[in-house]
């Protein structure tokens, strides 16, 4: 159960944000937090989730089937207007050129994490989707939220958070916790359902809202609307320095 080397280097207590002692579980000096390895992976979760999606997703059968449906959905929810391979395709484009280390919000199966390579990790709340993406993609993964990252300040070149968007249950905090991670320049991208439209007790937020989350915590965004899918594409407002250079 060892960690890469360079994924070690990236962590921190999703709590208190104090540096991780590393050894049969992960151990914060700071905060006297304690993180087990659960199921073949550390276990970072330090947040809360909608009760309805937590009880759907620590099902095995949802967490097998799922790519069944996610190679389809972004198709049939553009009304065509945007492939699974387009999806994938904008993706790399966008975030690639920002350079590793990548991270995958709400990997699920690990589709997104496998697109962007070797230095990319994905991070879930699922014990059951990280068991099937580390048989189907295998790779670095971690539990945790995305709401509370268990990383350093700007360490990432990139973040990617794909329909988990939907499935936050505080998206201002998540969009905060993406800015903090990325590094000066990186970049976020985005895929999301959009309103109008039965939410299911999901955050299914307008166009103008998802901009103006974004640009509110730090981020200069665009937005695409396919049908009822939005894609993000975001970038880090570089901070203006004052008359003494600061």
């Amino acid at each position: 159960m060892d960690l890469p080397s360079w994924l070690s280097s990236l962590l921190a207590c999703p709590q208190c944000r104090g540096g991780l002692s590393l050894a049969k579980e992960a151990f914060c000096p700071a905060c006297g937090a304690r993180y087990p390895w659960r199921q073949g992976f550390l276990d970072l979760r330090a947040h809360r989730e909608r009760p309805h999606l937590r009880l759907v997703n620590a099902l095995p059968p949802v967490a097998r089937l799922y790519d069944l449906w996610r190679v389809r959905s972004t198709a049939l929810l553009s009304g065509g207007r945007l492939s699974f391979a387009e999806e994938l395709g904008r993706l790399r484009a966008w975030l690639l050129p920002a350079g590793p280390p990548f991270l995958d919000v709400g990997t699920g199966t690990g589709v997104y994490r496998e697109a962007l390579g070797e230095r990319a990790i994905g991070l879930d709340p699922s014990p059951a989707f990280l068991r099937v993406a580390g048989r189907r993609r295998p790779g670095a993964y971690l539990l945790g939220h995305g709401e509370r990252l268990p990383f350093r300040d700007g360490v990432f070149g990139g973040v990617a958070i794909g329909p988990t968007w939907n499935e936050f249950l505080d998206p201002r905090m998540a969009a905060l916790e993406a800015r903090r991670v990325l590094r000066q320049g990186g970049r976020l991208f985005g895929l999301l359902l959009l309103a109008p439209g039965s939410n299911l007790g999901l955050w299914r937020p307008g166009e103008g809202e998802v901009l103006a989350l974004l640009e509110g915590v730090g981020f200069r965004a665009r937005l695409w609307r396919y049908g009822r899918l939005g894609l993000v594409l975001a970038e880090v407002e570089e901070r203006r320095r004052n008359a003494h250079g600061l």
